[in-house]
């Protein structure tokens, strides 16, 4: 009869608590099981390893040997496993942000981190929801909104900075005399984030920021995605609020231009870690990476 591994792991587990009772407790299961185990188990090696009386249980002389070399092997067997998961933890850091974070912000700025990092292997997660942020299995978070779990610890990423931005074919065709007055904008076509969450701006805001009065309501193109908001700016079909530190890379290619100076908000882009890694080498790449986004940004 083949000998089960359960059967000696719920032998060695008698063995170190020399109780039936407390065997069960520390695997989970009902008293039954584990007398059930050990009966299949001096069944199958055809040898009696405990010896049973009103005092409680003792190993045989066989149960004894069985049992200091079991406790070896088991010992090598946990220790494999636990350096196969530390393996699996270290090789990983997992980093959760907006789509348009990811592709106008992080992407172009990957290699940079490659080449000074060469050793973490970065995992992006891409959401357009904060519902995840301190629930799911990334490390660092980004946040859209403005409210953030308190058991989060946090670290500026980057304080908010607006600017109305279009592409260079609609400044020239709507702006061709230089950049404009504030309330000039209201009469353009207008590109609107609509935010899931309380908003962190919006044109309403920019205009009273700039002490223009609205006569009507603003129209325009509307969406819930910034990437979109974003690429429908690129392709010329109106005004977007460019997020500073999401736009800076094409403004600097010149795909897209600034049409006033940047506002600058008291709400803060923090970046978001769950205090306490226990993994050392894991804490510290996640702490490279932490940093890597604050210096860079």
């Amino acid at each position: 009869m083949n000998v089960s591994d359960r059967w000696l792991r719920t032998f060695a587990a008698v063995a170190e608590s020399s109780s039936f009772t407390a065997a069960a407790r520390k695997l989970g299961v009902g008293q039954p099981a584990v007398s059930h185990a050990v009966a299949r188990l001096e069944s199958a090696l055809g040898v009696q390893v405990l010896e049973r009386s009103t005092r409680g249980l003792t190993l045989t002389a066989p149960g004894r040997l069985l049992h200091r070399r079991l406790a070896v092997a088991f010992a090598e067997i946990d220790d494999a496993v636990a350096a196969a998961r530390r393996v699996g933890i270290n090789e990983v850091v997992s980093l959760s942000v907006s789509t348009s974070l990811a592709n106008f912000w992080l992407l172009p700025r990957l290699p940079d981190f490659k080449r000074r990092h060469p050793d973490i292997d970065l995992r992006v997660i891409t959401t357009d929801s904060d519902d995840a942020v301190g629930l799911d299995d990334a490390d660092l978070w980004i946040p859209l909104g403005l409210e953030r779990p308190g058991h989060l610890e946090a670290t500026l990423f980057r304080v908010e900075r607006i600017v109305p931005v279009a592409a260079p074919t609609v400044v020239d065709e709507l702006f061709a005399d230089g950049r404009p007055e504030p309330g000039r904008l209201a009469e353009a076509p207008l590109l609107h984030l609509e935010e899931r969450y309380r908003p962190r701006y919006n044109w309403e805001r920019w205009f009273a920021d700039h002490d223009v009065v609205l006569l009507h309501s603003l129209g325009g193109y509307r969406s819930n995605d910034y990437s979109l908001v974003l690429q429908a700016a690129l392709d010329g079909q109106g005004i977007a609020l460019g997020w500073e530190h999401i736009v800076t890379t094409l403004l600097d290619d010149g795909r897209l231009v600034a049409l006033a100076d940047p506002v600058e908000t008291d709400q803060p882009f923090p970046i978001l870690q769950r205090p306490g890694i226990t993994a050392a080498a894991r804490s510290d790449k996640v702490v490279a990476l932490r940093n890597w986004l604050r210096d860079t940004a």
